[in-house]
This record gives structure tokens, sequence and C-alpha cells, in this order.
């Protein structure tokens, strides 16, 4: 395991520029094409329980990257349904070297997108002005970490510092795993929910649910991640199941314990 994860992480600083390597190795890796294998670390707490008990938040790693302006898709920049697809195409430098995606690997609870439709004549809503953007970068962000541990995350273009996954941005990254078709099923996208997030009333589908993505696809729909993983679209006047993201420096954060897989996650705390 060790020496598969040295190999990794010199495979990664390979990709940089000699005068701009950093003086340590990366904290994480993220998604290893090779092996089709995720590191999972476990950082904030949320609720877990049937009944609230909270538990540490189990986060995939993605990889490296800061997050776009134009990840997310909205009304201005999505003229017609057959724009072209693309995910955030971020080269490795050494200033995002020491920023990683992670998604939490489990959805956590369920929220209501907007408690209003947009009409077909009107000026569209976008993600940031959403009911469901609020209650993330609120409720749900001050629920999960401290102040001191939001200094770590980095703030997301139009989407503060927890968000849903955008389909375009996110989703749509071949670096973290993910192919580029719509409504054509993936295991790696689908997730179940927690204990805590059924008994909010989260939809359970063969075990698994589907949750939201900040996508606007027309007006009164927006794209979401279906109980399979395949990306289809919903009304967004309901509630549906959220698995937030964040991107975290680590060059702020240490690991305490773990190992990065499923199993034993590592724990990520401040330096």
């Amino acid at each position: 395991m060790m020496v598969r994860k040295l190999a990794r992480i010199l495979a990664l600083l390979l990709l940089l520029a000699p005068a701009a390597l950093a003086e340590d190795a990366p904290l994480l890796c993220g998604y290893d094409e090779a092996t089709r294998k995720y590191e999972y670390a476990t950082f904030g707490v949320y609720p877990y329980g049937e009944n609230g008990e909270e538990a540490p938040v189990l986060w995939r790693v993605l990889g490296w990257g800061v997050p776009a302006e134009d990840d997310v898709i909205s009304r201005s920049n999505y003229p017609k349904r057959d724009e072209k697809k693309y995910a955030n195409k971020d080269e490795l430098t050494q200033d995002n070297a020491d920023v990683f995606l992670l998604m939490t690997e489990y959805i956590i609870d369920t929220v209501l997108y907007h408690p209003e439709r947009d009409v077909l004549d009107g000026p569209g809503l976008d993600y940031a002005d959403t009911y469901i953007r609020s209650v993330l970068c609120t409720d749900v962000l001050n629920a999960i970490f401290t102040e001191e541990e939001q200094a770590a995350l980095v703030e997301m273009p139009g989407r503060g510092l927890l968000s849903l996954p955008s389909r375009r941005g996110e989703l749509f990254s071949r670096r973290y795993g993910f192919v580029e078709e719509d409504f054509t099923p993936l295991a790696r996208r689908s997730a179940t929910g927690t204990p805590y997030a059924f008994a909010q009333g989260l939809r359970r589908i063969e075990g698994n649910s589907w949750y939201w993505t900040t996508d606007w696809r027309t007006a009164g729909r927006r794209w979401i991640v279906g109980d399979n993983g395949h990306i289809s679209v919903s009304g967004l006047d309901r509630e549906g199941g959220i698995r937030p993201i964040c991107y975290v420096r680590t060059d702020m954060l240490t690991i305490t314990s773990g190992d990065g897989t499923l199993e034993n996650p590592y724990q990520l705390a401040l330096k």
C-alpha cells in the first residue's frame, strides 16, 4: 500500500515544472485511474444515525484542482440543450497542487431545491439564488465544520464554501473517475443515504437514492444524479438528496490516522 502511494505521489509531482515543485509531497492523491480506486477521508461531523446521532463525515477524495467560474450551468451559459459538455480542464500547477476536491461518500440529508419553479418566459433562477444553496452555505456548512475548519476550504465561484456537485464540472471529469454521458448508469456516481437522510424522507431506490446537482437544465428543471449514477432531470420545487462537495487546502491539514481506504479512511485535522 505504501509503495503504491509513493509511486502515485511521484507521478503527480513529475507533472510539475522543476521550479514549481513543492517542498513537501501532497497530502492526498485522489482517484487512481490505473487501479480505479479512490482515497477516503473523514473531516467534520454531521448527523448520521436515524435519531440524529452525529458521526465524522466520510468524504471521497476525487483529486486535485480548483473550482472554475463556469463549472455550473446557468441560463446564461446554457442557451441550447445540445451545448458542448465539458469538465474543468484545470492544469496541475504549484497554485493548486495542495487543493483537493472532496465529495461525501453518502447522501447526507434531503433538502428542498427551491419553493417555486422558474417559468419559461422568466429570467431563470441561477444556483447562486436558490434556496438549497442558502441552506448548504449556512445550516449544513456550520453543522459540518467549525469556523476554524472552514478557513481550510476554498471558495467556489457562485457557490460558496460548500456546494452541490456540478454536472458539467465535477461530475463529468474523467480525472475524478467519471464519464461524460447523460442517462448512462455509472456506479461510481451512484450513492446511498445515511440512516439520518432516510429518516428525513430521502427516497430509497433499491438501496440507493438520487441527489441534486447545481445545474440548470430548462425552466423549472435541474439536473440530478439518479440512483444508478445516470444523469437525469427533476423539477426543482421538491426535496431531494444532497451529496455535498468542498475544495480543501491540504497545506492547512494533517492526517492523524488511517490508511486512506474506505474501511480505514484518513482522519483529517487542522495543523
